[in-house]
């Protein structure tokens, strides 16, 4: 293999990747809609914002206790395997990229891999679906990553890199770059190479690229992927990059999977600069942005949708956070929890059409009345739920 500094992948030479997943037939869900509490209860603030967004969308969620991973799964655990544990919600708890680096703090969660979003309402422009952010960063979790032989740089699992490319096509994202050292670049090429066609078709652009050739596009804010799969001791200067580019400066929403094969939601965070973990004051827009996602995980694709354009229709009738777009042509810079009140009283005037957002394409495609999934089997509640402090 050539030692270019970005590589492409193709089965047939032509300089893309291209990457497909099939439609899912079968969704297994839960009855209810279900958050596991964190192991510290949810500030005020956040509680109240929690509160008032599933009450504004007619949510009746239940809180359970966290699930408890064991060493050896009893045999009654085996009979409900298939029904994964409620996520974890706690995007009041910020973890910083930098956290990833050396192998990873000690006290950094278990996943698999991690997605972070960021996305920003279209700033000064006046024909809808233009202009703003829409990009997710995703890394493999440090744990995951182990050199291939002795004074190697260690390369994340194969199974982990797939699972990452696969859920970054199943949002519709085009156009994928792979950020990683040097020394990494030609073992990564050889395990998607390795990983057979089934990964490399259907119009999925796929670059592997050192960090040198990754910095002029992300300092001039000219990077066009549509996801960034950056390695963990990476991540911070990606991040770094993207933030100061796009001129979100607050918290992004930070989602936690385990599984390689099928990979489950269990946490959802913040991801924020810093170092290690830190508690947040109420950020709108990770909470609203937080539950979105966590609700289209879930299956329930309306709700998220819904909930995305209310904030996208209160941005465009100029309402603001700081740190969200306050450099844009806005009416007014609201405190969060004003901000919250407002899109829980349908203050929103605008009634463009919204860009749509990529992390929600599959409520995107069951808005328009599509039949994904065919089937859907719904699993008993197995956990008694425990209701949120202040509840």
């Amino acid at each position: 293999m050539d030692q270019s500094s970005t590589q492409s992948l193709s089965p047939s030479g032509t300089g893309t990747a291209e990457i497909t997943r099939a439609a899912p037939s079968l969704a297994l869900v839960t009855s209810r809609f279900q958050l596991a509490q964190a192991d510290e209860p949810a500030p005020e603030a956040w509680g109240e914002g929690l509160m008032l967004l599933l009450g504004w969308l007619g949510i009746d969620a239940e809180f359970v206790a966290p699930a408890r991973p064991r060493r050896l799964p009893r045999m009654a655990d085996w009979r409900v395997a298939a029904a994964a544990p409620a996520p974890v919600f706690a995007p009041w708890i910020a973890w910083s990229p930098s956290a990833f680096q050396n192998g990873g703090l000690a006290a950094l969660p278990q996943a698999h891999y991690v997605a972070s979003y960021l996305i920003d309402h279209a700033r000064g422009t006046t024909a809808a679906g233009q202009g703003g952010a829409d990009l997710v960063l995703m890394s493999p979790h440090p744990a995951v990553c182990a050199a291939e032989e002795a004074g190697d740089v260690p390369v994340p699992r194969a199974n982990v890199m797939r699972a990452m490319i696969r859920a970054a096509r199943a949002e519709g994202r085009e156009r994928i770059a792979i950020i990683c050292h040097a020394r990494q670049r030609n073992a990564l090429a050889r395990q998607l190479l390795a990983s057979g066609k089934g990964l490399t078709r259907d119009g999925l652009t796929l670059d592997i690229l050192t960090i040198e050739d990754a910095l002029p596009p992300l300092m001039s804010g000219a990077a066009n992927w549509d996801a960034i799969i950056a390695m963990p001791d990476l991540r911070s200067i990606v991040f770094t990059l993207l933030a100061h580019a796009s001129g979100v400066s607050r918290a992004w929403p930070m989602l936690w999977f385990a599984g390689e094969n099928a990979p489950d939601l269990r946490l959802v965070t913040s991801e924020a600069p810093g170092e290690g973990a830190s508690r947040l004051p109420l950020d709108a827009p990770a909470l609203v942005h937080a539950l979105a996602l966590t609700l289209h995980e879930a299956g329930i694709g309306r709700a998220a949708w819904r909930l995305h354009e209310a904030w996208a229709r209160l941005r465009d009738s100029g309402v603001t956070t700081a740190g969200h777009g306050g450099d844009g042509p806005y009416v007014s810079v609201v405190k969060d929890s004003e901000f919250l009140a407002l899109l829980g009283r349908d203050a929103a005037v605008s009634k463009r059409p919204q860009r749509p957002w990529r992390a929600l394409k599959n409520a995107e495609i069951a808005k328009a009345g599509s039949q994904l999934p065919s089937l859907r089997v719904v699993a008993s509640n197995l956990a008694i739920p425990t209701q949120m402090k202040g509840r």
